[in-house]
Formats: structure tokens, sequence, C-alpha cells
């Protein structure tokens, strides 16, 4: 065989060899190729809901495909969480979370058999809404500082409703008090509307809650008083009103909300759908509409909202051991 021929068998190898490297990244698929689902553990017409719908158009665009809202409300957010864990991890199955589902709920409700931080990736953070500290005009305080006196002077002689054992008022008005030195009296509501009637109509003193729109007027009219928002700094949610974290130093009771992905869903695909949404809650009027909702866009991407979903765990890990589980 003569140098010639040696040659060119030598380069039709390599051709050949580099084809074969080039033919797996040639098929791989483009993401996304199909609709996008957004599986809402909470029913049509909350603020989540209404949050994802007024980002669904933008995100779609953005990912060159359809977003579908899917609404799956049930066991406190644990039959939306299960759903989305054991989709297969490939993008086209993504779930809205919350501090309390993504923190709380997985470890009071143990028979849920969900440890998020093993069967979800953080795709991206989306938004915030404070918890506000609001007590009934009956309660004989002007400010945050003389509410604490009163409380540890009044050892559980205030009541204040919550929404369920376990539930995220509860957990966080126990922090609350953990953190203050402070014992208040819980008593248990069916839901919302039953707490705000009950702090409205002096049945309890008490409510550690995110506001409602109704909740801003009656603010307005004096028929309830907000003392501190459970933020590091002021919040321009309620204007006026101090952070806790002056009397509490590093007190925190922010709902967030954020996107997962089944764990295991690729890198890629998790920072495409992360970097959409985040894109979409740059723009003001959108974020002006989230404001009038009593949301603040809050955008992280995924490496940051896995490290916020950390520190979440931990700051209520000791409560939940206290309140105990199922």
């Amino acid at each position: 065989m003569n140098t010639t021929t040696i040659a060119w068998l030598a380069g039709t190898g390599a051709m050949a060899l580099a084809l074969v490297q080039a033919t797996p990244a040639a098929a791989q698929p483009a993401f996304p190729e199909k609709p996008v689902r957004i599986v809402v553990p909470f029913a049509a017409g909350g603020v989540t809901d209404a949050m994802l719908r007024l980002l669904q158009e933008p995100v779609g665009r953005s990912l060159g495909q359809p977003v579908i809202i899917d609404n799956r409300p049930g066991a406190a957010g644990m039959i939306a969480a299960r759903l989305v864990a054991d989709a297969p991890a490939d993008g086209y199955t993504v779930l809205v979370v919350n501090t309390g589902l993504i923190a709380i709920t997985p470890f009071v409700q143990k028979s849920a058999g969900i440890d998020p931080q093993r069967r979800f990736a953080p795709v991206a953070g989306l938004s915030s809404a404070p918890s506000v500290l609001l007590v009934h005009p009956s309660v004989p305080v002007a400010d945050l500082r003389q509410f604490l006196d009163y409380a540890k002077a009044n050892p559980g002689k205030l009541e204040y409703a919550v929404v369920g054992k376990g539930a995220y008022g509860d957990v966080a008005t126990s922090l609350f008090q953990r953190q203050a030195g402070v014992r208040m009296l819980p008593v248990p509501y069916q839901g919302n509307a039953q707490t705000t009637t009950a702090l409205l109509s002096g049945e309890v003193k008490v409510q550690l809650t995110i506001l409602s729109g109704p909740m801003n007027d009656y603010l307005k009219n004096g028929r309830i008083k907000a003392l501190g928002v459970a933020t590091a700094g002021p919040s321009a949610l309620v204007p006026g009103v101090p952070p806790i974290a002056s009397a509490l130093p590093g007190f925190d009771a922010v709902v967030y909300t954020g996107l997962v992905a089944p764990a295991r869903t690729p890198p890629a695909v998790v920072e495409k759908i992360g970097h959409a949404f985040t894109t979409a809650l740059s723009d003001p009027a959108l974020r002006q509409q989230l404001a009038t909702m009593g949301m603040e866009a809050a955008p992280l991407d995924g490496k940051a909202y896995s490290e916020r979903i950390a520190r979440e765990i931990g700051a209520f890990a000791p409560v939940i051991k206290e309140l105990g589980t199922e």
C-alpha cells in the first residue's frame, strides 16, 4: 500500500469519526418542542394563579411554545407536589410553590413522602408577599414595641387567628413568638375569610398574614391596625409600617413564590425556563400589576432560589419540631 492510499484512508477515517461524534449533538432535540405545563397547587382565581396568568403569554413567547396552567389544589399543595415530583424530568411539567409548600408542609405532612430538596430542582424565584402583623383596635398599643411589651405582660391572653395547625400562618406566628419571647393563644379557622371576620369582630386580637385587597381597605378605615411588616426593611406594599426586624433582628416571614422542576431535569432546560420567567418579570407594567395584587416581583435564578429555599427550611425547622407533625 503506497503512502497516498494510506493518507486517503487516514483522512476518510478522521472524517467518519467526526461525523459519528457530531451525530448525537445534531440529533439532540431543541427544548421546548411542545407546550410547557405549569402546575398550580391552588384553585383558579387566587393571587398565585392570577400571577401565573399574567406571566403565561410573555413566557410562552420567550420559549416559543404555549404555557398551559394546570390547577391541582388539595392536601395543602401535596397533590400537585407529588404529581410534579413523579413527572418525567424533561422540563415539560413544572410546579409553582411558595414558602409554605416548599419549606413547611412537606415537613409537617410526613406521610406525603416529599423531600423538597431531593425531589425538585429549583428553576426560578418569582415574587414575594410580606406577612403583616395585624391587631384589633381594642389592643391598647400604638406600635410594635408597645405590642411586644403588652404581649409579654399578658402571656396566653392574646388570641391569634390561624388557618389550621401547621399551615404557614401558624408556623410563622410561632416563629414570631419564639423570637419575641411571647406566648399567645392560637384559634384555628377553616379559611382566610373566617380569620378576617374574626379579627374584624375582635373575636381574635392578632393575625400575622399577607394582605388581601379588602384588608387594605380595613386598614385605611381603622377597623384593624398594622404594627409591623415581616421584611428586612420597609416594604412599598405597606408604606409607613416598620419592619418587624427593627425590633426582632433577622425576623423574616415573607411568603416567597417560585418554580421547581422534577429532580434530574437537565440544567440547560432548567436555566432556559427560569430565564424566560425572570425576563418576563423585568417588565415594569407587569411588576405594577403584581403590586396591585399585593406582591412584589422578586426574580431569582435557580441557584439563588435554591439557596433561599435552604434558608427557609432552616429557619422553620425548629418551630415545626416544637409544633409536632402529623
